[in-house]
């Protein structure tokens, strides 16, 4: 999968993932949203939960699970750690399209970043997959830098429309991008998804160029820290533990 990572930019491993464990997150999601608790933000078009690995064990859980560490791992040549972590419940909504839903690099890293992404809902091209210009990791084009936002258009002209990917999945698949490549999500035209994605990187991850401080950081119980085998801790190396 490295190569494909590398070539493409995105891959994705079906029945990676215990559907039982993605699902009950799932369900913790929905009743921290019914109880308005741990929200960070509530619009028409996505609800995001508040630091998903302080407030949801099981998101913890899952981001420390050995074989994600061992493909980052394997991608990255070292034992990376973990940086920043979204939790979202994204809706229908007539709104136009504008911030993720506009296809855009990630600026984290100088190095390189790993991205992964769990559904925890089915996703099919019509409740909004995530999308990827396949092969766009290693090839920019000239002008890339004038904005941060580009239209599916502007995309398809200059990669081609058979270049645009909407990487469709169900519970328990796995999608891993290289997300220096250009992506977004697909608006969704019906029903709703809910996804968590977690970054893995070498640095703490930046903005505008700068690491985060400690403050900007994503949290950690310093319980749930102590309890991990000590293999394990250097994965929390950019976490605030509270």
């Amino acid at each position: 999968f490295i190569e494909e990572l590398n070539n493409k930019g995105h891959h994705k491993v079906e029945s990676f993932f215990d559907k039982d464990i993605l699902l009950t997150l799932k369900d913790e999601v929905n009743s921290l949203i019914e109880k308005d608790e741990h929200v960070a933000r509530k619009d028409q078009r996505n609800i995001v939960i508040n630091q998903p690995l302080l407030n949801i064990e099981t998101a913890a859980k899952i981001a420390f699970d050995d074989s994600l560490i061992k493909i980052a791992t394997s991608f990255f040549g070292c034992v990376p750690a973990i940086g920043t972590c979204n939790l979202r419940k994204s809706m229908v909504n007539n709104l136009p399209n504008e911030g993720t839903y506009l296809f855009h690099r990630d600026f984290n890293s100088t190095v390189k970043i790993l991205k992964f992404f769990f559904y925890l809902n089915d996703v099919s091209v019509n409740n909004g997959p995530f999308t990827y210009v396949e092969g766009s990791n290693r090839k920019m084009f000239n002008g890339w830098w004038l904005k941060h936002r580009w239209t599916d258009d502007e995309m398809s002209s200059i990669y081609g429309k058979d270049s645009i990917k909407k990487i469709t999945a169900n519970v328990g698949d796995l999608i891993m991008a290289r997300t220096n490549g250009w992506h977004k999500g697909q608006k969704l035209l019906e029903g709703d998804r809910t996804m968590l994605t977690i970054n893995y990187v070498v640095h703490p991850e930046m903005s505008s160029g700068i690491s985060q401080p400690p403050s900007k950081r994503f949290r950690i119980k310093k319980e749930f820290y102590d309890s991990l085998p000590e293999w394990k801790k250097p994965v929390a190396d950019f976490l605030v533990k509270v």
